[in-house]
């Protein structure tokens, strides 16, 4: 068989050309698959560089109990503490294992239960996250594995720095970040 002959053969056997794809040419299913598959990957890769930025370890039963005795064991008498939660601004005062000043935006708290909103306030918070985590019939039952739960604790005296909670997308999560913690006793 001649050449030419063979190559035609050959041509015919190719597949055809793919078209280029145009919005048109998608169907909305595959849309919203592209569109979904896209948003998955901005969120993980917003995920990874936030957890490289800042690095931050599980919250956990040791990890929680060690913070607290580095915390105990620092003596601080007296500090400032200002941190944000649930989008709201808190201006603590502390002196002496007691809270003697809490603004919540710039405004004046009730006396009512202003410990919980000290170090030792944070702490039980945790503490409450990590009950909520690991019971049954609590708040995140049957979704623990897509909670995601991270803590950051100061290095050396032991208060909370920041904590992040996350519900996979189902549910509110959780954010709260120490913007400054100021002692105002002599170490």
């Amino acid at each position: 068989m001649p050449f030419c002959l063979e190559a035609r053969r050959w041509e015919r056997a190719r597949p055809p050309q793919l078209a280029s794809f145009r919005s048109g040419d998608l169907r909305p299913a595959n849309k919203k698959t592209i569109v979904l598959v896209m948003i998955a990957f901005g969120a993980g890769l917003c995920a990874t560089i936030l957890a490289l930025r800042e690095p931050m370890d599980a919250l956990t039963h040791y990890g929680l109990a060690t913070a607290q005795k580095r915390w105990h064991n620092a003596g601080v008498r007296a500090y400032a503490l200002r941190y944000r939660m649930h989008s709201n601004q808190y201006d603590v005062a502390w002196r002496d294992g007691v809270v003697t000043e809490v603004l919540v935006n710039d405004q004046p708290l009730e006396r009512g239960a202003l410990k919980t909103y000290g170090v030792d306030g944070l702490f039980d918070l945790l503490e409450s996250e990590l009950e909520n985590l690991s019971d049954p019939a609590g708040p995140f039952a049957g979704r623990r594995e897509s909670i995601l739960a991270r803590v950051r604790f100061n290095l050396k005296l032991g208060y909370v720095e920041r904590y992040v909670r996350s519900s996979g997308g189902i549910g509110p999560g959780a954010l709260v970040v120490v913007e400054s913690f100021r002692r105002l006793d002599a170490p």
